[in-house]
C-alpha cells in the first residue's frame, strides 16, 4: 500500500470515528431531550433531533480541537509544542548544517509545523499522520519562505518531509525539496 493511500486511510479511519462519535452523541441527546420534554407533535420531534444535532456537532468540534488529547484511548500521538532542531543538508554538492526552531500545532485531524532558520521560515501545506510498520510517522508537504536578501541563492521552494515519531521528544526524519535539496532533521522538544 504507498503512502499517500495510508495518509487517506488513516485520515478516513480518524473522520470516521469523529463521525461515530457525534452521531452517539447525538443519539443520547436526543433520547434525553425526548425523555424530559416528551413531545407528542411530530414537529417537536424535529425540534428535538435538531437540538441533538447541533450540540452534538459543537462537542464534537470541541473534541477534535481540545478533548483529544485528554482521552487514555486516543492512540494519536501527542506531538504540539515547540522544539529545537538540526537540519542537515545536501545541495549542489556542498553539504552544511542549520540550526532551526520549530512550532507544532496539532488537532485531532490535523498537524501543522513552522520551521524557521535563520534565512527562512517554512510552512505546513498538507500533513499526514500514518501507521507505518508500526512506528508513527508525520508526512508533511511545506513552501519555504525566504528572507529577501537571501531569496536570490534560496529562491521559495516546496518540499516533504517524513519525520519518524519514536516518542513525543524526539522527532527524526528526511526531507526533499523542488530545488533538489536533500537531508536529514532532528527535532528535540524544548524545556524537557
Amino acid at each position: 500500500m504507498n503512502t499517500t493511500f495510508r495518509g487517506i486511510v488513516a485520515l478516513k479511519d480518524s473522520v470516521k470515528k469523529l463521525i461515530t462519535i457525534g452521531l452517539w452523541t447525538a443519539i443520547v441527546l436526543f433520547i434525553l431531550r425526548y425523555l424530559i420534554t416528551k413531545p407528542t407533535e411530530l414537529y417537536d420531534i424535529f425540534g428535538c433531533v435538531g437540538e441533538a444535532i447541533g450540540i452534538s456537532v459543537i462537542l464534537v468540534g470541541f473534541y477534535e480541537r481540545f478533548l483529544w488529547k485528554h482521552n487514555p484511548f486516543e492512540k494519536t500521538p501527542r506531538i504540539a509544542g515547540v522544539y529545537a532542531g538540526v537540519l542537515e543538508y545536501e545541495y549542489h554538492g556542498a553539504s552544511g548544517k542549520k540550526d532551526a526552531s520549530i512550532k507544532i500545532q496539532q488537532t485531532l485531524l490535523t498537524v501543522n509545523l513552522r520551521i524557521t532558520t535563520d534565512e527562512i521560515t517554512s510552512n505546513t501545506v498538507v500533513s499526514s499522520l500514518i501507521k507505518e510498520n508500526e512506528e508513527s510517522i508525520l508526512y508533511y508537504t511545506y513552501v519555504t519562505n525566504p528572507k529577501s536578501k537571501y531569496s536570490k541563492d534560496n529562491p521559495i521552494k516546496y518540499g516533504t518531509c517524513r519525520l519518524i515519531i519514536d516518542n513525543k521528544n524526539e522527532l527524526h526524519g528526511i526531507y526533499w525539496t523542488s530545488g533538489k535539496t536533500n537531508g536529514d532533521i532532528t527535532l528535540k522538544r524544548s524545556g524537557v
